[in-house]
């Protein structure tokens, strides 16, 4: 019971947050003194339970780091007039009329490249996200597209940590993962027919006079030029050369730095209001809801929730709670579907709790490792269930990590995007449901064959 009420506690604050407002912080903090009450029963003293809780935030400072700097990247890029630019002139080369299957398109190939979907948003991404406002697409659609496509990146790029943290952490090598990816590919093209579906049946994008609008008034307040596009090329560049994402987004904040202290005539007063608080044009024109947003104001409430999760998080994984749990709930199936499902749910469960993308694959991994070995090809099942599960549900969870910080980057919360998240709703459904036709004694039925 000791383990279980930590647990349950967290999920009553949840609840309680969605339900009727109650701040989700707060309901954390509800889980943490659970918790530490929970685990001091079990033998655990104060002061090793905040050691874990300490160990548990320290895990969590890439994710802050990146926060923090986005933070700091969104405002220089309103201000130094390179997200205006980049509007400015996508409007004139993208059809706004297919813009949500372009956004998912757009984005899987980016993240395939650079490995990083939070390096992909945070470059094309906000910028594709401004084109849909000039167009008077809901920011949730276009949201969900951007995510889903920076998932698939994550799902496939030979260069993706996480993806590569799976493959290591169940001793799956990459031809494996390359024979097991017929799912996650159907996944992709089903998500790419249904962005064109909404595309061809939602109301039609704003007017060539409504974007021609938007375009005259981004040139009167912005001096628009290709030069303004270097940030851009900064941080996309930076990504490409596999340069770690913290380094990366230096290099971005500092090249936006530079291009606010050539193009932009701001007094000290405003651009320390924008850093902190946000940019705003205040120009007296529907460009205000436009060239918007970042300022560190907007980021302390998420970063104190990511420091309180990674707090109890901390304290689960090293009291070791979720493990005997997620060995309950496996049982003793040998049934390939179920085996997938439980661990489908499981994967879910574990995000929800941990609120890290991670910690999740870690946990699973030497978890179900033992139980999915039984099977003779039980790492490579495993590995493509984690890989399609797993990996691309935390965007799923408002208060998971890597969620935030998307929320951060893009401008729209999770639970605006949420029912247009189609990758990471729909592959692990896929998974589960073609996981009857994988053998255990050789991979997929078909191919086998086939040989």
């Amino acid at each position: 019971m000791a383990a279980v009420l930590p647990i349950l506690a967290l999920i009553a604050g949840i609840v309680l947050s969605l339900t009727i407002g109650f701040p989700l912080a707060l309901g954390i903090v509800f889980a943490i003194l659970v918790t530490l009450v929970s685990v001091n029963r079990l033998g655990y003293t104060w002061k090793q339970q905040f050691a874990f809780g300490w160990d548990g935030v320290k895990q969590t400072k890439p994710v802050l780091l990146i926060l923090f700097l986005v933070g700091l990247l969104i405002p220089l890029l309103m201000m130094g007039g390179t997200i205006p630019a980049i509007i400015y002139y996508g409007l004139s080369i993208v059809n706004v009329n297919y813009l949500l299957v372009l956004s998912f398109l757009m984005t899987a190939g980016v993240s395939y490249l650079l490995g990083t979907s939070v390096g992909t948003l945070s470059t094309i991404g906000l910028s594709l996200m401004g084109i849909a406002h000039a167009a008077d697409i809901p920011a949730g659609m276009v949201g969900g597209a951007l995510i889903s496509g920076a998932m698939v990146g994550e799902r496939f790029s030979p260069i993706s940590s996480s993806r590569l943290l799976v493959l290591a952490n169940v001793g799956m090598t990459e031809a494996q993962d390359r024979q097991t990816r017929r799912p996650a590919l159907l996944t992709t093209v089903l998500c790419a027919i249904l962005f064109l579906t909404f595309d061809l049946f939602r109301a039609n994008s704003g007017s060539s006079g409504t974007i021609g609008m938007y375009q005259e008034l981004l040139a009167s307040h912005f001096s628009i030029s290709w030069l303004l596009m270097l940030p851009l090329i900064v941080l996309i560049a930076s990504f490409s050369f596999r340069v770690k994402a913290f380094v990366a987004l230096l290099y971005g904040i500092a090249a936006s730095a530079i291009m606010v202290l050539a193009t932009a005539s701001l007094d000290a007063g405003t651009f320390v209001r924008s850093m902190l608080t946000g940019y705003e044009l205040h120009s007296g024109t529907s460009l205000d809801e436009l060239v918007h947003g970042g300022g560190m104001m907007s980021i302390l409430s998420v970063l104190l929730l990511i420091i309180l999760a990674g707090f109890l998080n901390g304290i689960l994984n090293k009291a070791n709670l979720l493990t005997p749990i997620v060995d309950k709930m496996m049982g003793s199936t040998n049934n390939n579907t179920v085996l997938v499902a439980k661990a489908a749910v499981l994967s879910l469960l574990v995000v929800i709790i941990s609120c890290n993308q991670t910690i999740p694959i870690l946990v699973l991994g030497s978890t179900l490792l033992g139980r999915f070995s039984r099977l003779s090809r039980g790492r490579e099942l495993l590995g493509k269930t984690m890989l399609d599960s797993t990996l691309v549900m935390p965007v799923l969870v408002p208060w998971n990590g890597l969620a935030m910080v998307m929320a951060i980057t893009l401008g729209v919360s999770t639970v605006q995007t949420l029912p247009f998240l189609f990758f990471s709703l729909l592959l692990p459904i896929v998974t589960i449901i073609s996981s009857r036709t994988f053998s255990t004694e050789g991979g997929w039925l078909a191919n086998k064959k086939a040989i």
